[in-house]
């Protein structure tokens, strides 16, 4: 069988679907990873076979749009940017025309049985539609986009679909995956087949320092994402060192690019700089995590049993993550509407550290993660729908 992966250029869209090519591939399947050139690195260190859709001259528009968009969002007044639908619709369309060329190239070119694509990456389900192939859509987390985006998705697209031979529109996919732990999941998220969560945020090396001994210092993760490159990420860091310096026996391990460090300026001794270093080679030596709000960081955590403290900024995504982890009692979240300082974040760090209550219930979540089923429990099923050759309902493939 065939199975060709499609992803946005989100990183963090891309690595939950990891572990299930690689149980793709362990059961001795094809996978081929269709993507934009700027995600295409990671995808290759992460084991893909890749072939790029788009331009150089695609991405670098993209990245100039994204780039007006950070300050859109932090030009807003104590709270989370929002898009609006019309906004969104217009950024798909552009996005779609741009790339869906390509895609039909390489699915005509290498004929896959199957297609597994993240929720937004829209050029695949048009794909799936014009080759006749059943599309898998996996979730990267506690999200609702999907599942709202659905309708407004469909009626942006039509026309495309129309152009490129899909006459009947955006179909639905033949089975929505869903990598959260129980509870984690927003309630109003559609019905979705459950999978473990398998942390991969990426490929490395376990560093020196994580294997030696703390000292007695309780250890905090502090991962922020891409944030540091914008939205006030330097400046959120140092009012974090700032926090960090207020309790006691407590180290912050902070991954950094080496460019940003010389513009960080001096940080206390208690927070430790280090190079970016995938989370899950580090998390087993750390007493809790103080995040972004990324699906991916959230998820990670629990899977190692640790509490965490999200600082949502501005995202909607990231404010959702923050929501859920509050929701379910496995960390605390100090919304971006709240403009923690120094002094907030210390109080909620000691708190976080302190109470039992956290760590106890994201020990129990851990449990809940592991007794789902696996990446490689999913993969006769997808061998019975790529067998089929036709789309089914979400709910009838449950």
């Amino acid at each position: 069988m065939r199975v060709l992966f499609a992803a946005v250029s989100v990183t963090s869209h891309l690595l939950p679907m990891v572990p299930l090519a690689g149980a793709l591939r362990a059961a001795g399947h094809e996978v081929l990873l269709v993507g934009q050139p700027d995600l295409l690195p990671e995808a290759e260190a992460a084991g893909f076979v890749t072939a790029a859709v788009g331009s150089e001259q695609l991405e670098a528009e993209r990245r100039r749009k994204m780039a007006q968009v950070a300050k859109q969002q932090a030009t807003v007044p104590g709270g989370t940017w929002q898009p609006t639908w019309d906004q969104l619709a217009a950024r798909w369309r552009e996005r779609v025309n741009g790339v869906l060329d390509d895609y039909l190239e390489i699915g005509r070119w290498w004929r896959p049985d199957l297609i597994v694509t993240d929720p937004l990456e829209f050029s695949a389900r048009i794909l799936g539609g014009a080759l006749g192939v059943p599309v898998v859509v996996h979730r990267w987390g506690p999200e609702t986009m999907s599942t709202e985006a659905a309708e407004p998705a469909r009626r942006a697209l039509a026309d495309t679909c129309a152009r490129f031979g899909v006459p009947d529109g955006l179909g639905d996919p033949a089975l929505v995956v869903d990598p959260c732990p129980p509870g984690l999941q927003f309630p109003a998220a559609a019905p979705a087949r459950a999978v473990r969560h398998v942390p991969f945020n990426g490929a490395g090396s376990v560093p020196r320092w994580a294997r030696q001994d703390t000292g007695g210092r309780r250890r905090v993760c502090v991962s922020l994402g891409s944030m540091p490159a914008h939205l006030g990420g330097l400046s959120l860091l140092r009012t974090l060192a700032s926090a960090v310096a207020g309790l006691d026996r407590v180290e912050a391990v902070v991954p950094l690019a080496p460019e940003l460090r010389e513009q960080i300026g001096e940080l206390p001794d208690c927070v430790r700089v280090v190079d970016p270093v995938p989370l899950h080679l580090f998390l087993d030596g750390c007493t809790a995590v103080l995040h972004h709000g990324g699906s991916g960081t959230a998820l990670t955590a629990i899977a190692h049993g640790l509490p965490q403290l999200v600082l949502p900024q501005f995202n909607p995504a990231l404010a959702m993550c923050g929501e859920r982890v509050a929701a379910t009692g496995v960390g605390l979240n100090l919304a971006a509407e709240s403009r923690p300082d120094a002094p907030a974040i210390t109080t909620a760090l000691r708190a976080l550290l302190d109470d039992p209550g956290p760590r106890t219930r994201a020990e129990a979540v851990r449990r809940d993660m592991a007794r789902q089923p696996t990446p490689a429990a999913l993969v006769p099923d997808l061998e019975s729908l790529a067998a089929d050759g036709a789309p089914r309902s979400a709910a009838s493939s449950r």
